[in-house]
C-alpha cells in the first residue's frame, strides 16, 4: 500500500460536491419524505382505526343458548363488532342481502354463520371474537352440567391469567417508518458506490495523476490497491456518518449492534465499489448502463423501496444485509453473518479479476 495514493484518492472524492449530494443529502431527504408519507403503514396502533365496524344480525332459535349468548355479549364487547337481534331468520337474511348487515348468526343447537365479503383483517377479528365467545358458552354449559356455578369457572380463568407471568424486559418495539427507511436508504445509496468504482481510475486519468503514478517506482498493483483503499475509506466514512445522524435524528437503535450493522453495510459498500471498478475495466462504455440496472434490481429485491419477503431478499446483496440488520436491531434472534461473508467474497473475486485485467494491459 502507498499512503500518499490512498490519501490522494480519498481527498479527491472529498473535494467533489456530488459526494455530499449522493451520500448525505439525498439519503437523508428520502428518509424524511418516505418516513413521513408511509408512517401509517408501519404504525400498528393505527390499524384498529382503519377497520370498518362489522354489522352482525343474529337470531336465537334455541332460547337457552340465546340467553347465554346475550348474557355473554353484555360482558364481552368491542366497538368494531355491532350485534343486533333480528325477529326472525328472513329479516336477518334480507339485511344481509341488502348490505345492511355483514354477518348473520343462527344460534340454535349448532351455530351457523353467513357473511358477506369482509376484508382479511375484519375476518380475522370476527373469527377471533366468535371463537372466544363460543368457548365461553361451552364453559358455561360445562359448569351447569357438573353443577358448578359459572363464577367458579371465571375464577379459574382469572387465576390462570395471574399465574401466567410474561417477561417483557427484552421485548423490542417494531421499527417505525422513519427507522425502516433510515436503514433502507443508507443501504440503497451505498449501492451507488458502484459509480465511484466506475470513476475510480477515470478521474485520475483526467487529472493526469494516474500517469504520474504509473511512471513512479510504485508497482501497478500497489497503485490499484491504494486507489481502491482510498475509495473504501470514503465509503466507510459515509456509512459511519449516516449511522450517527440517523441514530440522533430518527432514533434508529444502532447502539444495540453498532459494530455488526456497520460491518454489514460496509461489506455491501465494498462489494458495489468493486463491482463498479470491475465493470469499468471489462465493460468500457456499457459499464455504466449495466451498473444502473444491477443497482435497481438489487434495491427492489433487497427491500430498499418497500418491505419484501425473505425469499426475495435472498436474491439481492442488499437483502443479505437488510434482513440481518433488522433482526439484530428489532428482534432477539442470533446474529446472521452470512451477508457479510457473501458480500466480501464476491468483492474479493471481482477485485482480483479487475487487477488481473489491469496488470495485463499495456496502458493502465
Amino acid at each position: 500500500m502507498n499512503r500518499t495514493i490512498i490519501i490522494r484518492a480519498f481527498v479527491q472524492q472529498i473535494r467533489d460536491k456530488s459526494t455530499y449530494i449522493y451520500f448525505l443529502l439525498f439519503p437523508l431527504a428520502l428518509m424524511l419524505v418516505l418516513g413521513s408519507i408511509l408512517q401509517g403503514a408501519f404504525g400498528t396502533s393505527e390499524i384498529e382505526n382503519k377497520i370498518d365496524p362489522i354489522q352482525i344480525r343474529y337470531v336465537a332459535t334455541d332460547q337457552k343458548k340465546g340467553a347465554q349468548f346475550e348474557a355473554i355479549l353484555q360482558e364481552v364487547s368491542t366497538p368494531k363488532l355491532v350485534f343486533k337481534a333480528s325477529s326472525d331468520e328472513k329479516q336477518a337474511i334480507n339485511a344481509l342481502k341488502e348490505k345492511q348487515a355483514d354477518v348473520y348468526l343462527s344460534i340454535g343447537k349448532n351455530i351457523d354463520v353467513e357473511m358477506n365479503e369482509l376484508s382479511d383483517i375484519q375476518f380475522t377479528l370476527l373469527k377471533s371474537y366468535l371463537v372466544e365467545l363460543f368457548q365461553t358458552m361451552h364453559r358455561l354449559e360445562g359448569a351447569q352440567r357438573f353443577g358448578q356455578a359459572p363464577e367458579e369457572i371465571s375464577d379459574v380463568s382469572e387465576k390462570l391469567d395471574k399465574a401466567l407471568v410474561v417477561d417483557q424486559t427484552n421485548l423490542k418495539k417494531p421499527a417505525t417508518s422513519y427507522q425502516y427507511y433510515s436503514v433502507a436508504m443508507i443501504a440503497l445509496f451505498i449501492l451507488y458506490m458502484a459509480e465511484n468504482g466506475l470513476e475510480m481510475f477515470g478521474k485520475s486519468r483526467r487529472h493526469k495523476t494516474l500517469q504520474r503514478e504509473a511512471i513512479s517506482p510504485v508497482s501497478r498493483q500497489t497503485i490499484i490497491n491504494s486507489t481502491f483503499l482510498g475509495h473504501v475509506l470514503l465509503g466507510l466514512c459515509a456509512v459511519f456518518v449516516l449511522m450517527v445522524i440517523t441514530q440522533t435524528v430518527f432514533d434508529v437503535p444502532w447502539q444495540q449492534q453498532f459494530g455488526f450493522s456497520f460491518l454489514n453495510l460496509s461489506s455491501l459498500m465494498i462489494l458495489f465499489l468493486a463491482l463498479g471498478a470491475f465493470l469499468e475495466t471489462i465493460g468500457k462504455e456499457v459499464g455504466m448502463g449495466i451498473t444502473q440496472i444491477i443497482i435497481q434490481i438489487a434495491a427492489f429485491l433487497g427491500g430498499g423501496y418497500f418491505p419484501v419477503s425473505e425469499e426475495m431478499m435472498n436474491f439481492s446483496p442488499m437483502g443479505w444485509v437488510m434482513g440481518p440488520i433488522r433482526e439484530a436491531l428489532w428482534t432477539n434472534n442470533a446474529l446472521q453473518w452470512r451477508g457479510i461473508i457473501l458480500n466480501l467474497l464476491f468483492a474479493v473475486l471481482m477485485f482480483l479479476s479487475m487487477s488481473i485485467v489491469l496488470n495485463r494491459r499495456e496502458e493502465f
